[in-house]
């Protein structure tokens, strides 16, 4: 009897885990186990790693015995995870790690980024890294931890992601995968390997990274004194997986070079497959490995797509709030329903969806949210739409800046807990001026990848092209010309307004709090 792939996606804002059926390629049961995230200061973000150790045992022991499947009968366990993170273990970091996660979103490095600007280059960090220099990246991170907490340095053993440090939790091995390390902003994307010179330049000890392995790795077993607490059968084989960025796109059928997705969840990205790294003259974009190691997904994110209208939600809408509890349902329900009713362009109001600093297309740490245009007689109603149609300008500038690179994008999969909103999807596909389908398992596009990760990984599934035929298309929005026409003239002003504010932005963060 064929048996099954427990794959956990340890995201943002919590572990989803499914169990994936290998014999009918399907989801057989699903859970989510939530976790929080801590703002200690301004532009500062952490988690504590214990809790997505606790999410990822509940979520574990929750499907099992949801499903009534024996642990006898789980294959193999895999893994999708946050990348950019940065987490110090020592060599007792399975009891307990010596620091919080610094996770994606966290911003408190950017002298240290300067700094590396200044001793790299930025062009020449780009053309090794296949990255921008940015505070995001956990290269930045590791010095910010050098310089402000030399101590906890000296301790640290290894520097790990969040997948990383449950994989080792259960096997005792420190190992990362192709695709985190090249999010990591010190991997060599042409060779594939640690940027051992650049590394070395920048006064980090080699040593503290794990070893970088392909994404269908088996990087260990389930340890006998760790099977009982999880609920798992001790010698069950641990693959890899990758980041969420790479999982999503199998998870998405984009396996095939010329192919592309869209994430839709806290923060959002549009991504391609590609046979080699794609190197944008303006590095607006940047690349990451795929699952697949022969491949590369070159990848525009921004910061706060989702998390611009969950601040929304929670600061400005509460009366749909209480609406939406009344009814039993969802509150973006409601607030789409509101959205619905005003016309393309929110009333002549622009919004600048840039809540956490802002990555790709322009890749500056002290850009700040803005509704431009408001007048008296605008409602709540006008604002929910701003922000759908804000995340979607700049996502057309991330689409535009991919294309300019060499990339035909015809149709775009998407995927993640916003594009269940149909509302969103039509939205996107006006401004994008493309076709924009939802797959079968939108919510579960990074477990769904990370599962197969793992069928790869134990010769279940014989590569990766399997993603094409397991990854169903449930609808699909067709753009309408005149309104991408329309959003056109928006885009621009979107694009001309940021601009004019940038050296604003930067005088702001002068400022002394």
């Amino acid at each position: 009897m064929v048996g099954y792939v427990l794959s956990h996606d340890l995201g943002t804002t919590g572990d989803k885990a499914v169990l994936f059926d290998l014999g009918e390629n399907v989801i057989t049961a699903s859970t989510f186990v939530s976790y929080p995230t801590t703002y200690p200061r301004p532009t500062w973000a952490e988690q504590d790693p214990m809790n997505w150790w606790k999410a990822f045992v509940l979520g574990t022991r929750q499907i099992l015995r949801a499903s009534k499947v024996k642990t006898e009968m789980i294959e193999a366990v895999s893994f999708s995870g946050q990348m950019l993170g940065c987490l110090g273990v020592d060599e007792w970091g399975a009891r307990a790690p010596l620091m919080p996660s610094i996770i994606w979103m966290d911003q408190r490095s950017v002298k240290q980024a300067q700094c590396i600007r200044e001793r790299i280059g930025e062009r020449a960090y780009y053309k090794i890294t296949g990255n921008r220099v940015s505070p995001t990246y956990t290269v930045s991170k590791i010095l910010w931890v050098k310089e402000n907490k030399p101590r906890l340095y000296r301790r640290t053993r290894k520097f790990l992601q969040a997948k990383d440090y449950i994989a080792f939790k259960l096997t005792g091995n420190y190992c990362t995968d192709y695709s985190d390390a090249s999010l990591s902003g010190m991997f060599d994307i042409t060779k594939r390997r640690w940027a051992y010179p650049m590394i070395e330049e920048l006064g980090i000890d080699v040593d503290k990274l794990p070893d970088a392995h392909a994404s269908t790795d088996v990087v260990g077993e389930v340890l006998g004194d760790m099977a009982a607490k999880v609920g798992l059968s001790g010698g069950t084989p641990i693959i890899m997986g990758g980041g969420d960025g790479p999982c999503a796109a199998v998870g998405a059928g984009v396996v095939r070079p010329g192919s592309a997705y869209i994430y839709l969840g806290a923060s959002s990205w549009i991504a391609v497959c590609s046979d080699k790294p794609l190197l944008d003259p303006k590095m607006r974009i940047f690349n990451q490995w795929h699952l697949d190691p022969g491949k590369v997904s070159p990848t525009g994110t921004m910061q706060a797509a989702g998390n611009s209208y969950r601040w929304l939600r929670d600061e400005i809408c509460t009366p749909e709030k209480g609406r939406a509890a009344k009814a039993g349902e969802s509150p973006y329900v409601v607030m789409d329903s509101e959205a619905e009713r005003v016309k393309l362009g929110s009333e002549k109001i622009i919004y600048l969806p840039y809540l956490m600093g802002e990555r790709s297309p322009w890749w500056n740490q002290n850009a700040r949210g803005v509704f431009f245009g408001l007048a008296l007689g605008h409602a709540r109603k006008d604002l929910i739409r701003a922000v759908l149609e804000g995340v979607g300008y700049n996502l057309k500038t991330i689409l535009n800046s991919l294309e300019e690179t060499g990339n035909e994008i015809r149709r775009i999969m998407a995927i993640g807990g916003g594009a269940r909103s149909k509302l969103w999807r039509k939205i996107l596909s006006d401004i994008f001026g493309k076709r924009l389908a939802i797959s079968q398992y939108p919510e579960e596009a990074t477990s769904v990848g990370a599962a197969i990760s793992g069928g790869v990984g134990i010769g279940f599934y014989k590569d990766f092209s399997v993603a094409e035929k397991l990854v169903r298309t449930m609808d699909e929005e067709v753009p309408n010309v005149k309104n991408h026409r329309r959003y056109a003239v928006y885009h621009g002003i979107f694009e001309k307004l940021y601009k004019i504010l940038e050296p604003l932005y930067d005088e702001l963060a002068t400022i002394d709090d």
